[in-house]
């Protein structure tokens, strides 16, 4: 039989590519997302997870039970704040704690956070404030209340609770029978690109580049999102997955030397001077 797939941000760009590749092995996909899809993979409804009723209101018109969860919506920020957060995390937990009893045992939860959550720990304390809110409404009001703990860079935050909210996710969903993981891309060419260059800066993305060979292309990232939704890994729970091409274990392992990156080349001088 085939897998009944729901898939948050499947217009485009990685969201794209797995409904592609997921429709190849015969899915039966539905789409929620602001944007409808061109590439005719699937069923869309229009859905903004920045706002819980669109979410209810879209869960609750959709027959069930379903075999995957995919959360890829996202975007990019930094301005304004509060959306970013609001689709990153608050949308997608919210989403995904009401689908969990809908999905079937055995079936599975994706949720496509960054390579910017992986060091999610170095925030803990702040980080854990947002995860311990019991619903949209209240991390909503958190963040409002705690706008100087997280709004300078709140893409980077709401991906660092992604992440973070992995490890929880998993237990709720054991109950259920269902898998909860999450795929960590790094640099991917997508149509959030720019945006992301805009803050890193070109030379700062090109030397990380330079690193690894070449940044993802989406379907790099769609290979994995499709394996840990619906491949043979049953007991594959609970864990985030960084998928960046090796970047990240250069800086771990100290191949990679971050300290001659444009970025830190400049900062140096600052300091100097």
């Amino acid at each position: 039989m085939a897998a009944n797939v729901l898939m948050t941000g499947g217009a485009t760009g990685i969201g794209a590519a797995t409904a592609a590749r997921m429709a190849a092995r015969g899915a039966e996909i539905t789409i929620l997302d602001v944007a409808e899809p061109d590439h005719g993979h699937g069923r869309f409804v229009t859905c903004d997870l920045s706002d819980v009723d669109a979410i209810d209101a879209a869960l609750d018109a959709l027959p069930g039970p379903w075999d995957a969860l995919v959360n890829v919506a996202g975007i990019p920020g930094p301005r304004p704040a509060e959306p970013v957060v609001a689709v990153n995390f608050l949308g997608m937990r919210h989403l995904t704690e009401r689908m969990l009893p809908r999905l079937r045992a055995g079936g599975s939860v994706t949720t496509v956070a960054s390579t910017a959550g992986r060091d999610w720990q170095r925030r803990a304390a702040v980080v854990g404030q947002l995860l311990d809110t019991p619903d949209f409404a209240a991390g909503l009001t958190w963040c409002r209340d705690n706008a100087t703990l997280w709004e300078r860079d709140p893409y980077t935050f709401s991906k660092q609770c992604a992440v973070a909210w992995i490890y929880r996710a998993a237990g709720l969903a054991l109950p259920h029978g269902v898998r909860v993981n999450s795929v960590s891309p790094g640099g991917t060419q997508t149509r959030l690109t720019d945006n992301f260059t805009a803050q890193i800066g070109a030379e700062q993305v090109a030397w990380m580049n330079r690193q690894i060979g070449r940044p993802a292309e989406p379907d790099d990232i769609a290979k994995i999102i499709e394996f840990v939704a619906l491949g043979d890994c049953g007991w594959l729970n609970g864990v985030d997955i960084v998928v960046d091409g090796g970047l990240s274990a250069g800086l771990t392992g100290g191949w990679i030397d971050f300290s001659q990156s444009p970025a830190m080349l400049v900062r140096a001088a600052m300091k100097r001077d």
